[in-house]
């Protein structure tokens, strides 16, 4: 009997298309924005787009910092039983996130004239259409933090539909009034900055739906002086994320510089449908990271360190195989992607040819960076996570583009590929030595193993004759670790009780996985059970008459501590049992 990994499996895939449809159908609007830009106006007014985007990587930054950092450390708290300070998690990162936003777009207001001249580059054909589609951008922030903020939580609660609903709706208003504002009414580029904004107002809707529903597990709640070191974790937390964004406003700027030197307007024009190329990517990896974030969090929190392999093992399988899929995609087709764009003059055509395909070797090997960064942010690498997007970001990309840029300018396109290569190894090499200096065990993710504890999982079919199945497998894990029969008895009749009652309410009679975990010290022994049915909560459930199930009844009079924790939309019971403390065989059988 061993752990099937079933239930680790089934929430990746389940979180993965929430996070998919949030990040895809931005992703999508902003593609479909740049098809509209592109066709509707002109290839300057799309370039202006890719030019403008350091100021969107400032609201991403923003974002990574309180939102990815609130909502990671929040669902750490909770999957150790901590609900105070998940929601001052929370509290943080929306308060204080759309604070720091509204501050952003006032800074941005005041300067605006001065830094639409440094985003164009000097372009005299590019300033005014960066200009026009600045200004509406710097409100942008306030409203994105609200919207998908909040739904970052509504993912972590595990309401599906309306984390699905906040996105798309979203997304959905934003390219409805792009096309009535362009389209119909044949305004320019700025309009195309104003429908974003009409897009996630519309967004908001279902945010308050959220923080209105009985459903919601975290809210908000007073912040003190004492609570300035929870800010600093929630802050360190999201730094990762935030820095991957500064680092992409650095990148950005020095890449726009270099490639409208080296290739003029032609080539900004190119480095748009690349870019527009890298949003589709990241509707795969972003996703991927998004939601490798709570679910790594809440098992590491747990100590399920064979749950977050489980994880690992998913997310680079589905990854890897999407990003080799469109990089083949990109290799064949540069001409007709460029089309798309309204990318198609003899100059930009030809330049496709050979930048666009040089641009494409980026594609796995960017999915392969988030996805180690992302397992190191989940777990207790969250400062080697930081290093690694300086690395990549700073370190490595604008030395080489440079480099590219000075001695080979035609070659500019391969830094995108070259450093997440060069970031990753120096990275990884990096690892291997603290990990030979240290002594630990596990270079990317913590061993399952813990000094002075016997560790042991597994996982059966949630059938009600399968509880006995369980029931007997803790009191032979018990007896192997030399324990009293009467306390492998009490453990096992625990066992087997939660498993029926899952089966019968949390499941209500249909066939899952139910994880068990059982840690033996010589100070206490505790049961872990898991599984991915409607809210049950053993310590306290009735039945539909309102009288209490005899068997969870007779449970909770034991001597033992039981307590409940619902993460991710996992029903989580723990049982404890501290070794010394419980009643004879004849006792726990009558």
């Amino acid at each position: 009997m061993e752990r099937n990994g079933r239930l680790i499996q089934e929430k990746y895939r389940e979180y993965f298309l929430s996070t998919l449809a949030m990040s895809g159908s931005a992703s999508i609007a902003t593609i479909v924005d740049r098809i509209m830009v592109g066709n509707l106006l002109s290839s300057v007014d799309l370039a202006a787009t890719n030019l403008t985007a350091p100021i969107i990587c400032v609201i991403n930054l923003l974002y990574g910092l309180f939102i990815n950092g609130g909502s990671t450390l929040a669902v750490t708290y909770k999957g150790s039983r901590d609900q105070k300070n998940a929601d001052k998690c929370f509290t943080i990162s929306i308060v204080l996130g759309a604070a720091a936003m509204l501050l952003m777009g006032a800074v941005g207001f005041v300067f605006r004239v001065p830094i639409a001249r440094a985003l164009s580059v000097g372009e005299p054909g590019l300033y005014q259409a960066v200009c026009d589609y600045l200004f509406p951008m710097l409100f942008l922030g306030f409203l994105v933090l609200l919207s998908n903020g909040v739904s970052a939580y509504i993912r972590v609660d595990g309401l599906k539909t309306l984390a699905i609903t906040v996105p798309i709706l979203s997304n959905a208003v934003n390219l409805l009034f792009d096309y009535i504002f362009m389209g119909l009414m044949g305004l320019g580029i700025g309009s195309a900055g104003w429908a974003t904004n009409i897009g996630y107002f519309a967004g908001l809707f279902c945010s308050v739906i959220y923080l209105k529903s009985k459903k919601r597990s975290v809210f908000f709640t007073s912040l003190g002086k004492e609570d300035l070191a929870l800010i600093g974790s929630t802050l360190k937390t999201g730094l990762p994320s935030a820095l991957m964004y500064a680092c992409l406003f650095l990148r950005t700027f020095v890449m726009n510089s270099i490639i409208i030197t080296a290739a003029g307007l032609v080539g900004s024009e190119v480095a748009a449908v690349c870019i527009s190329a890298d949003s589709i990517a990241t509707i795969f990896y972003g996703g991927t990271t998004q939601t490798m974030l709570p679910i790594g969090g809440a098992l590491y929190g747990e100590r399920d360190y064979k749950g977050l392999k489980a994880m690992l093992n998913t997310a680079a399988k589905v990854t890897g195989t999407v990003c080799l899929i469109l990089m083949v995609l990109f290799e064949a087709f540069p001409r007709q992607f460029g089309a798309i764009f309204g990318v198609t003059s003899p100059e930009a055509s030809a330049l496709l040819d050979t930048a666009f395909r040089m641009f494409a070797l980026s594609i796995p090997l960017t999915g392969a960076m988030h996805i180690f960064r992302s397992c190191l942010q989940a777990t207790d690498g969250k400062n080697t996570a930081s290093v690694l997007t300086v690395v990549e970001g700073i370190v490595c990309f604008i030395p080489v583009i440079w480099l590219f840029g000075v001695f080979a300018p035609k070659l500019i396109w391969l830094s995108f590929a070259v450093s997440p290569l060069l970031a990753m190894g120096s990275v990884w090499m990096y690892l291997c030595q603290k990990a030979k200096k240290t002594g630990k065990q596990g270079i990317l993710l913590p061993k399952a193993t813990e000094e002075g504890a016997a560790l042991y999982d597994f996982s059966i079919v949630s059938k009600i004759e399968n509880a006995v199945e369980a029931s007997e497998k803790v009191i032979g894990l018990c007896g192997e670790n030399h324990l009293p029969s009467s306390l492998g008895n009490l453990l096992g009749i625990a066992a087997e009780e939660l498993c029926v009652n899952i089966a019968k309410y949390a499941y209500g009679g249909k066939e899952d996985s139910v994880d068990i975990f059982l840690r033996i010290s010589a100070d206490d022994v505790i049961l872990r059970v898991r599984d991915n049915g409607v809210i049950f909560n053993p310590v306290e459930f009735q039945d539909d008459e309102g009288k209490e199930i005899t068997g969870l009844k007779m449970l909770r009079s034991l001597p033992m501590t039981v307590d409940y924790n619902r993460v991710l939309g996992f029903n989580n019971t723990i049982v404890t049992v501290v070794v010394g403390v419980g009643t004879t065989t004849q006792e726990v059988t009558s």
